[in-house]
């Protein structure tokens, strides 16, 4: 669909991976948020999963916005994306 409106897959490919990369953080799937939630609770015992996503939800949006930012001064300068791979 977005080859049909003129947009390399390649940064179909990176604005997907700029928007799943933000959610990692706050995903209760990954391994890593158990043992964050454990680090917490050292700290906080009443802590819970409520707790850490509350957390890492400002986290993820400053993530969001920063990399979103990047991405479009990476477009509005033409820099390719790889190897003989134009933004444009």
């Amino acid at each position: 669909m977005f080859m049909l409106l003129d947009i390399p897959p390649e940064v179909t490919q990176a604005v997907y991976r700029i928007a799943d990369s933000c959610t990692n953080a706050a995903t209760p799937m990954s391994a890593y948020f158990v043992m964050t939630l454990g680090v917490v609770q050292r700290y906080r015992r009443s802590a819970g999963i409520g707790t850490l996503l509350s957390l890492t939800l400002p986290l993820c949006l400053v993530m969001l916005v920063a990399w979103t930012l990047l991405f479009y001064a990476w477009w509005a300068l033409g820099v390719p994306l790889g190897p003989g791979v134009p933004v444009r």
